[in-house]
């Protein structure tokens, strides 16, 4: 395992706090040096056009518009784009027809183990607003994928089309994937160790339910999470000067309720044992059970890939950001009795108990579990620090008592 980068950001992270003491951070990067690239080993997909995709570490993506990331003070991350017409370095807009194609990173040689969490924030950029979304020579709409991945190995191409793995594509670990402009249909997808994405029929795997609708952006889960935004309007003057037609400016209205992109959104993936989850902003989107599956790896991915065969009308403006990325270990369970998950046994936990809010609300059972274990620590704590348990305990009891006498006389 590589030496880990110093860590970045833990306050934005919000994932290593007091009340997860026994959280590790494994790796982080929040993408601010060009130096970051050499910690990334970057796995594109078909080989052949390896040269169409492009990731620019420290990009500056204020100069589109777009905040700084929740916790950042700057407006540098790593942009992903795919499928670019000409080179990263020379794009043309005389849109050549592409192949289905795309990239994903990894952090080099890193294996995270069996449980383990990824967070980062990611900003999904498109053109076409107001219904212009079809990715063809007569629309002025254009979207990628936003792959993100768990249980690879690292060094497989997660590269997805739409809606299933594309030529030299290969998914080894637990995938998730969505577009920016919630306009393919399959727009919320998941892949477990497969090319194949599992469809919304599913039972047990999307939040929006288990039938086909699962995956739309036009799903009532999706559209109450993600209302139309629009783009920040420095890309309108972009889409103006990058390509002169007739169409109308793709850059001016609003975009589809439930879809992914122009806002930055926290995206988390935690690998908890054989169970992975998909949240974005705190909210299930997807679950699944990899006990039966082969998992490639124990790293991470994160990646774009196109949708079609048609390239960009306006390559500058499809593309995806990341920043503050974290990856930690889970933290272990609390001691018994610990009912606040802090790690720690202590008069809290009894207070939740007194308010009902144990596992099993003001039993005698969680009361002795507490009595127990007063004073334990998932982490080492110094004896002489801590008051006596036994004192402390007949002393929150006896307080207890007099609180309810207090209420009896009233």
């Amino acid at each position: 395992m590589i030496a880990r980068l110093r860590c970045c950001f833990c306050v934005a992270a919000s994932v290593i706090c007091a009340a997860q003491v026994s959280a590790v951070e494994l790796f982080c990067d929040n993408f601010n040096t060009t130096g970051s690239s050499a910690l990334w080993q970057v796995n594109a997909a078909p080989t052949a056009n390896a040269g169409n995709q492009s990731a620019t570490f420290a990009f500056n993506y204020g100069t589109l518009g777009i905040p700084a990331a929740p916790g950042s003070n700057d407006t540098l991350g790593l942009r992903l784009r795919a499928n670019i017409p000409g080179t990263p370095d020379n794009p043309v807009t005389t849109r050549p027809v592409g192949t289905i194609s795309g990239l994903s990173l990894s952090p080099v040689g890193m294996n995270f183990g069996t449980n383990y969490q990824l967070e980062f924030y990611a900003w999904s950029n498109h053109f076409g607003f107001n219904g212009n979304l079809a990715d063809n020579v007569n629309s002025p709409g254009g979207t990628n994928n936003v792959l993100f991945a768990v249980g690879t190995s690292g060094t497989a191409p997660m590269v997805l089309g739409n809606p299933n793995a594309i030529a030299g594509g290969a998914p080894d670990g637990v995938a998730f994937a969505t577009t920016g402009d919630g306009g393919i249909g399959n727009d919320y997808r998941v892949f477990a160790a497969s090319g194949t994405f599992t469809p919304g029929t599913t039972a047990g795997v999307y939040a929006a339910g288990a039938d086909v609708t699962a995956v739309q952006s036009s799903n009532a889960f999706y559209t109450a999470m993600f209302p139309p935004v629009a783009a920040p309007a420095v890309q309108a003057d972009i889409a103006a000067a990058e390509f002169s037609d007739a169409n109308l400016n793709p850059m001016l209205g609003t975009s589809q309720a439930g879809s992914f992109g122009f806002a930055w959104q926290k995206v988390t993936i935690v690998k908890n044992g054989t169970t992975v989850t998909w949240s974005i902003n705190d909210a299930l989107i997807a679950t699944v059970d990899a006990a039966a599956l082969t998992l490639g790896g124990a790293n991470i991915a994160i990646g774009v890939s196109d949708v079609n065969t048609s390239t960009a009308r306006y390559p500058s403006l499809v593309f995806t950001v990341f920043d503050n990325l974290v990856v930690t270990s889970l933290p272990s369970a609390g001691p018994a009795g610990d009912f606040t998950g802090d790690g720690v046994v202590d008069g809290a936990d009894f207070l939740k108990w007194q308010r009902g809010e144990s596992p099993s609300p003001l039993s005698a059972a969680d009361l002795a579990t507490w009595k127990a274990g007063f004073g334990t620590s998932a982490a080492a704590l110094s004896v002489s620090a801590v008051p006596e348990p036994a004192t402390i305990a007949i002393g929150l009891l006896g307080a207890a008592a007099m609180g309810v006498a207090a209420r009896r006389r009233r």
